[in-house]
């Protein structure tokens, strides 16, 4: 009999129904003494009164309570209500891979995460002998932080003999089936492996590698057709991994990957591959593209004779040069040298005293300067010719030109280093997105830690309670401060800061390390 949402059952408060097939119905519920939100999986009443069946279930359920992996959803109780079998399970939010293929084509490098996170846990659950023999995509849940939790352990499928006359063999199962499976034959884990092989067919070629629109004509080529290779309805799938999914879709078991892990190790290495990104620039790259474009640089030649010889001509032109500036003071340093030298150079001429014709002195006047002897001394310097005058003309203008033209000489001397101008420095790289993912990943198993410390937590509050007891605060703000960590990692996840998401990874662990060891983990 159905449960209708408000009804409290067994201390469990009945929050809504999340899901239901041919054998039960999975509810939302609430613990009413630990205030835990989970998942309750009721089988049927018709279902329940076959004491076969019934006995079935319980042993799946016993062997379900032995597993536990970050990748299964946890098995938290199991009870009988009303002559019903009831289980409860972890409370997963997030999305179906369903449901996501439906929104559009998925990444490979998100596919190939899905797919070898479900592989991890198929390879655990194969380790403590389940097999799960109902892979499809509405079993595998998605996290929001890009965990996988598989679902539905051995519920649906695990009594169904004859396969394709019992309850719950719906179409969508058969379409994910082992050919062993479909024979009815005893399935082991490589039939999972099959079926994962159909997963990844289905989500890199955009749909199933058999689609008929009858069951017989789905069951017949799962036997005896081999499927077209991915790869030549989607071009851009790495060879590879259509090799790969061939081979995990092999018609004979001894064909296919022998084991989860090894179909896993397959998976990871196409996985390194597609999420190779081109390297960030290096810093003298990066410097070099935020550098202004500067014209190319004429080696310098060492030669020395071409240096001597502008050396040479310099000295050639200054030698011009003085010369022409200091000529024309020159001829007027002569000019005066001889106007201030006349009255020295003036010659009184001698006169030879007569001797005298009578016995008495007769005066003798003086003679003034014979003209001639001022104008042989004052005798200016001679003009200079019309030729001389061009000689001097063209001097001049060589030395006017010589030093107009004198840059043009500089030129040729050996070029002095021009200072660089002044950039601003620049800035580092961010992180890779290598390191992204793999923070990311990190993030992710602390995450699954932190999920299971909870629960711990949540069922000791439950039992304390019961008891009038409480939980020791050390314990609790522990709890608080590892899930402060851990959403502020997450934020700066999302803004690309890896250092600080680094920082508070490690403060959550240590709390989270506190936590685990009081939990005995």
């Amino acid at each position: 009999m159905p449960f209708e949402v408000g009804q409290v059952a067994a201390d469990y408060e009945i929050l809504g129904l999340l899901g239901k097939g041919g054998m039960g119905r999975v509810y939302r519920v609430r613990n009413v003494i630990s205030n835990r939100i989970e998942a309750m999986k009721v089988l049927l009443a018709d279902v329940a009164a076959e004491a076969d069946l019934g006995d079935r279930f319980v042993g799946e359920i016993r062997t379900l309570a032995r597993l536990d992996h970050p990748n299964i959803a946890k098995f938290h109780t199991a009870f009988t209500y009303e002559n019903q079998l009831v289980m409860l399970m972890e409370l997963v939010e997030g999305f179906t891979l369903s449901d996501r293929g439906k929104q559009g084509p998925i990444p490979l490098d998100e596919v190939l995460s899905y797919a070898t996170q479900t592989l991890s846990a198929l390879s655990y659950a194969h380790q403590n002998g389940v097999i799960h023999r109902d892979i499809k995509p509405s079993n595998i849940m998605v996290t929001p932080h890009g965990v996988v939790k598989l679902m539905d352990f051995g519920i649906a499928k695990s009594a169904v003999e004859p396969l394709l006359t019992r309850p719950g063999t719906t179409m969508g199962s058969m379409l994910y089936m082992s050919p062993e499976q479909v024979r009815g034959l005893t399935v082991d884990a490589r039939s999972d492996i099959y079926s994962v092989g159909v997963l990844l067919y289905e989500l890199t070629a955009g749909r199933r590698p058999f689609e008929a629109e009858n069951t017989y004509a789905i069951l017949e080529a799962q036997l005896n057709t081999t499927p077209q290779a991915p790869i030549e309805l989607n071009q851009a799938l790495p060879k590879p991994l259509n090799d790969i999914i061939m081979t995990a879709l092999a018609k004979e078991p001894m064909q296919r990957f022998q084991t989860a892990d090894a179909f896993r190790n397959a998976l990871e290495t196409v996985r390194g591959r597609s999420t190779v990104r081109p390297q960030a620039p290096s810093q003298a790259q990066s410097q070099a593209m935020t550098e202004p474009m500067r014209p190319p640089v004429a080696p310098q030649r060492t030669n020395k004779r071409g240096l001597w010889m502008a050396l040479g001509a310099v000295a050639c032109i200054c030698v011009l040069a003085g010369g022409a500036l200091l000529l024309p003071h020159f001829w007027r340093s002569s000019a005066g040298v001889v106007k201030k030298e006349q009255p020295a150079q003036t010659v009184t001429p001698s006169v030879t005293p007569q001797p005298s014709a009578t016995p008495h002195d007769t005066p003798v006047q003086p003679s003034s300067p014979p003209a001639a002897s001022a104008t042989v001394d004052t005798k200016p310097l001679p003009k200079p010719t019309r030729e001389a005058k061009r000689d001097q003309t063209r001097t001049v203008e060589h030395t006017v030109v010589s030093n107009e033209t004198m840059p043009a000489v500089e030129l040729s001397q050996p070029q002095q280093t021009q200072p660089q101008p002044q950039l601003p420095p620049v800035q580092p790289a961010g992180p890779s997105q290598a390191d992204l993912d793999t923070a990311s990943e990190d993030l992710m198993k602390l995450h699954t830690r932190a999920d299971a410390v909870k629960d711990s937590l949540d069922r000791l509050r439950g039992q304390n309670a019961a008891s009038g007891l409480g939980v020791r605060q050390d314990i609790v703000a522990s709890a608080s401060r590892m899930d402060s960590y851990l959403q502020a990692a997450d934020r700066a996840l999302q803004n690309n800061t890896l250092d600080s998401a680094r920082k508070d990874m490690n403060r959550a662990e240590d709390e989270l390390n506190k936590l685990e060891a009081f939990f005995g983990r």
